[in-house]
């Protein structure tokens, strides 16, 4: 388990520009749960972050030095700087921050980035919910649970969020607008799962630990869709996630792998039809933010 002394601030100087090169001043990093897996090298392929070396990261920034002809200074823009203040990137590996007017700049990086189109690829692709039936979310108010649950809700189906403590429940409900919360943390929670979902469950996006996927599976009903997004159990040294073949195989469900970088081409769909639900407020944002890396 990484502890605070870690990590280490350091100051450099910043790197001379080539021709094609942008300096990009961050503002705003996503700090996003894959980066544990990444920094040891078991993100698929990822090279291990050596000691002393920058963790990886991607952000929000805007371009204050431009020796690329497509990118001008002043452009904000969304690239892989890593965890800096300042950092020098080719200009054809960013793209400009394209947000709705009235949604923050951030969205770029949650509902609207990454984290959003996990979720929608989920939701589209794999538990393709429908009027009627429930839908499961696993840390039900993070960045891709929370856009997952709401999209679920959307589409006519029953939303429940997973979530680890009352707080988040409260969130889940009140702000996001799940119909049930279930904390999997108490010692009743499958009582509260089966009470949240009389029919079974229908879909469920799975980002938690064996005991909960184990938990939920045994509630699936009869044709059930499964995306496993996240297994938290793997991220540090706890035991390898096992899946329980059986309810499987009795509910006559579908398990799918969630890799995000195999639904690029629903890129510009999510982004237009998420940032229109943001725009109207339809579908609502929920960010933890924090000031500096300190």
């Amino acid at each position: 388990m990484p502890r605070p002394d870690c990590f280490a601030l350091r100051e450099e100087e910043v790197p001379s520009l080539r021709d094609g090169d942008v300096l990009i001043q961050v503002s705003e990093l996503s700090l996003d749960p894959y980066l544990r897996t990444a920094i040891v090298g078991r993100h698929l392929g990822d090279p291990v972050v050596p000691i002393g070396g920058v963790i990886p990261g991607r952000a929000i920034g805007r371009v204050v030095e431009s020796r690329s002809p497509e990118i001008e200074a002043g452009t904000w823009v969304l690239a892989e700087t890593g965890w800096r203040q300042y950092a020098v990137v080719r200009g054809a590996q960013v793209e400009p921050v394209r947000v709705p007017a009235g949604v923050p700049r951030s969205a770029a990086l949650g509902a609207l980035g990454m984290p959003g189109l996990t979720a929608y690829a989920a939701i589209e692709r794999h538990l393709r919910p429908t009027a009627g039936e429930t839908v499961v979310i696993g840390s039900a108010v993070g960045g891709v649970g929370s856009v997952a649950g709401q999209l679920a809700r959307l589409s006519g189906a029953r939303a429940v969020a997973l979530v680890g403590d009352e707080r988040k429940a409260r969130t889940a409900r009140e702000l996001l607008g799940y119909d049930a919360a279930v904390v999997r943390t108490a010692a009743d929670w499958r009582d509260q799962l089966a009470r949240a979902c009389p029919d079974g469950v229908h879909g469920y996006l799975h980002m938690g630990d064996a005991q909960t996927l184990d938990g939920v599976l045994a509630a699936l009903a009869i044709g059930a869709r499964v995306s496993l997004c996240g297994l938290m159990d793997q991220y540090n040294d706890g035991p390898r996630t096992m899946l329980a073949a059986g309810a499987v195989m009795r509910a006559r469900a579908i398990v799918y792998g969630m890799v995000v970088y195999d639904h690029v081409d629903l890129a510009e769909r999510h982004r237009a039809q998420v940032g229109e639900l943001i725009r109207t407020g339809q579908l609502k944002l929920n960010e933890d933010r924090y000031s500096g890396l300190e």
